[in-house]
């Protein structure tokens, strides 16, 4: 599968709410998750387990993707990046925001091995 094609069902399954999807399908094994303060979290399980614990302490009301956009690379290897909106609330406070970031995803041998993300303050 080329980069654009993997990019494009990354899109739509995000644009569906179907994150854990993308994340059980696409991830490699070994995959590393950059946050936008640098912490690293490395394999697929690791990751999701991630996600899923930041799922938990915010009520998620929606998103928006923008992308992909990409960057170089072969049909097989390269990296694309998507624009979030993000509609959530925080549990511990009740308030209601909305987040933007900027992820960055390489891609080897058909699966997502490296996400990075950008922001600007907490998340």
């Amino acid at each position: 599968m080329s980069v654009k094609t993997l990019a494009g069902q990354f899109v739509e399954l995000c644009s569906q709410g179907k994150n854990f999807d993308v994340m059980e399908t696409m991830y490699a094994p070994d995959i590393v998750s950059v946050e936008g303060d640098g912490k690293e979290t490395a394999g697929k399980r690791p990751v999701i387990d991630k996600s899923k614990r930041w799922v938990e302490v915010n009520t998620f009301h929606g998103e928006k993707v923008r992308g992909p956009f990409f960057c170089g690379g072969t049909d097989s290897e390269g990296q694309f990046a998507v624009y979030f909106t993000l509609d959530i609330t925080r549990k511990s406070t009740g308030e209601r925001l909305t987040l933007e970031e900027v992820g960055l995803y390489t891609v080897k041998n058909d699966k997502i091995t490296r996400e990075q993300f950008f922001y600007d303050g907490a998340h």
